[in-house]
């Protein structure tokens, strides 16, 4: 049984991470400059291609398992097993391809997700410096324990 199908399956999948690489390269540049708004463009890209990774992951299960003729155990490496000939090369071929594509992705990712903690860590360290947590003073009357309603700061002075 030839793996043309599965092949094919596989190859969009790749082509599909792939972009979905370019795009957290796209993401990283945009979190450096401080680009929202491309920012936001990048992330709806970003879920487009995640939604048709999916779909293109379910076509690839369905040709791995009449492939390979059973329901379990449809990786690429079951695979490229019982391929023969130039399909058993090509599987193998993508097989490699998909582990350096996803490594760069993860990595990709890693790198994003320190950028956007450190973002957040510096959005909070600023709110603190402008709205500094009010102190308890030492001594409380007895009845202040009774009031429900907490002291709160505002950045605006509302008396006018």
């Amino acid at each position: 049984m030839h793996a043309g199908k599965l092949i094919l399956a596989l190859e969009r999948l790749l082509e599909l991470h792939l972009d979905l690489y370019q795009t957290a390269l796209d993401k990283t540049e945009h979190l450096k400059h401080n680009q929202t708004e491309e920012l936001k463009k990048v992330l709806q890209q970003e879920q487009l291609l995640v939604q048709a990774i999916k779909q293109t992951e379910a076509e690839r299960i369905t040709e791995a398992s009449l492939f390979l003729g059973r329901h379990t155990d449809l990786t690429l490496r079951a695979c490229a097993e019982k391929a023969e000939g130039t399909d058993k090369e090509r599987l193998n071929g993508l097989k490699d391809d998909f582990t350096e594509v996803l490594d760069k992705l993860k990595a990709a990712n890693q790198l994003n997700q320190q950028m956007t903690q450190q973002a957040l860590q510096f959005v909070t360290m600023s709110l603190d410096m402008l709205l500094p947590r009010e102190q308890t003073p030492n001594y409380q009357r007895p009845d202040a324990m009774k009031k429900t309603e907490p002291n709160r700061r505002s950045l605006f002075d509302s008396k006018a």
